[in-house]
C-alpha cells in the first residue's frame, strides 16, 4: 500500500474521530484526536486493519515526530507572560499528577506481577 493510501486510512480515522467527539461534547469533552488513536487502537485490535497497511506512513510520523512539537512550542513561548503569572499553580499541576501517575502506574505493575507469577 502506498503512503498516499496509508495517509487516507489514518486521516480517515483522526477525521471520525472528530466527527464523534463533535456529537458527544454535551456529554464528556474528550478531543478527537483521542479518539480517533482509540479507534485505530481497536481496529488493530481485533484486526480490521493490519499493522502492514499503515507500517510506513506511521514510521514516518514517529520519524519526524519532534516536527509536530514546533507549534507547541511556538505557543508556549508567545505565552511566557501568563506562565510567569501562574507559575505556582503550574508547578504545584506538574508534581501532584506525576506523583498520582507514578503511584497508580506502581499499582498496575504490582498486580501484573501478582497476576503472573500465579500463571506460572
Amino acid at each position: 500500500m502506498n503512503k498516499l493510501n496509508q495517509l487516507a486510512v489514518i486521516l480517515g480515522i483522526w477525521a471520525a474521530g472528530e466527527y464523534i467527539s463533535s456529537f458527544i461534547q454535551s456529554v464528556v469533552i474528550i478531543p478527537g484526536g483521542i479518539i480517533g488513536m482509540i479507534l485505530l487502537f481497536l481496529l488493530l485490535q481485533f484486526k480490521a486493519i493490519k499493522i502492514d497497511s499503515i507500517k510506513e506512513i506511521s514510521d514516518l510520523f514517529l520519524d519526524n515526530m519532534a516536527m509536530f512539537f514546533i507549534p507547541a512550542g511556538v505557543s508556549l513561548i508567545n505565552s511566557l507572560d501568563l506562565i510567569a503569572d501562574n507559575i505556582f499553580v503550574i508547578l504545584i499541576s506538574i508534581i501532584l499528577s506525576t506523583a498520582i501517575v507514578m503511584y497508580i502506574t506502581g499499582i498496575i505493575v504490582e498486580k501484573m506481577i501478582q497476576k503472573k507469577s500465579k500463571e506460572n
